[in-house]
């Protein structure tokens, strides 16, 4: 997956003049804090991680095309579920640079209308000028709103409500209460991303099993109502590639011409979606004359194994990638 031209073009310009060395210096910073902060139960200050307007130039070239691409997979599942629904109006919590209103665009074209609200004023003032740069109508004239997410924000309801990368940035004290309020600002569908990670999950845990108390119909990547079957010690999370450009390997360090995003995600809504048969929870364990699937179905956790003997099932089970639906 590759970021929208528009897009890609706008994060070029916005690097014009600066340097290279200083723009690996910040994004190097980045991911440290990342790796050693996200998901810490005390959570850093709102705005920590990118307060500096360089921080957020090398958020665009260092992390932008990994989040928007596992954005994307994320509301595809969603969108997968509902094909006669096409959200109207977005609600961004914590938009960042606006991945997930570029997401959204690409996955429903006819959205009209999208807020933005935003703590860090570094991230919010580029988001805002990449944004001005998209041909879509609802990227452009997005409002974006600064705010701080634990405090006194308000928002009429939209029919969608997204908070990505997020909750993990947060104190864990104050993540019940956001989740609370996301969901009473959605109108139809409420997505939630993290890092796929264990920290990571447990966030999308803790929230699904909140969600599921308010009433709120899970609708991915779960083909069940119940709580969740997976063990303490393991975690849900899915991958989605994503073709690095000459610029992003530059600012990595990195020779490969893709990464690979892990994420972990909860969709929700209102109402339920199309059910689904099993979701495949792991890439396909191929052996000689079988192949090995594990499934998260209705009714549980359960490894299959398909032989050479059923043709069509050999054929999907070949064809089959981690988190696809299996049997629609």
């Amino acid at each position: 997956m590759q970021l929208p031209p528009a897009l890609h073009l706008a994060i070029q310009n916005s690097l014009q003049g600066i340097a290279q060395a200083d723009l690996q210096a910040a994004a190097a910073s980045l991911s440290q804090r990342y790796r050693t902060g996200h998901g810490a139960a005390d959570g850093p200050p709102s705005g920590r991680y990118v307060a500096a307007p360089l921080a957020a130039l090398a958020y665009a070239a260092y992390r932008m095309p990994a989040t928007y691409a596992a954005v994307c997979a994320a509301l595809s599942a969603l969108a997968a579920r509902f094909p006669d629904w096409q959200p109207r109006s977005l609600l961004d919590v914590g938009a960042g640079l606006g991945a997930a209103l570029w997401a959204t665009a690409t996955t429903w074209e006819d959205l009209g209308h999208a807020d933005m609200i935003e703590a860090a004023p570094a991230m919010l003032h580029l988001g805002r000028q990449l944004a001005a740069r998209s041909p879509h109508p609802a990227i452009s004239s997005a409002h974006w709103h600064a705010a701080d997410l634990l405090g006194a924000w308000h928002s009429q309801p939209h029919d969608l409500v997204t908070a990505t990368y997020v909750l993990g940035e947060l104190p864990v004290s104050g993540r019940a209460r956001l989740i609370t309020q996301l969901w009473q600002q959605s109108s139809h569908a409420l997505l939630l991303v993290e890092p796929g990670t264990p920290q990571g999950w447990a966030i999308i845990r803790a929230a699904r099993e909140q969600l599921r108390a308010a009433g709120a119909y899970v609708v991915a990547p779960c083909p069940h109502q119940d709580g969740c079957p997976l063990a303490a010690d393991d975690w849900c999370h899915f991958a989605q590639r994503v073709a690095r450009t000459k610029l992003q390997r530059s600012v990595k360090g990195a020779a490969l011409g893709y990464e690979d995003e892990k994420f972990a995600y909860i969709a929700v809504a209102r109402r339920p979606g199309l059910p689904i048969n099993a979701r495949l929870l792991r890439h396909p364990q191929i052996r000689s004359g079988h192949i090995e699937l594990r499934l998260c179905t209705p009714n549980g956790l359960r490894t299959t194994t398909i032989t050479r003997s059923d043709r069509e099932q050999w054929r999907v089970a070949r064809g089959a990638s981690w988190g696809d639906v299996i049997g629609e």
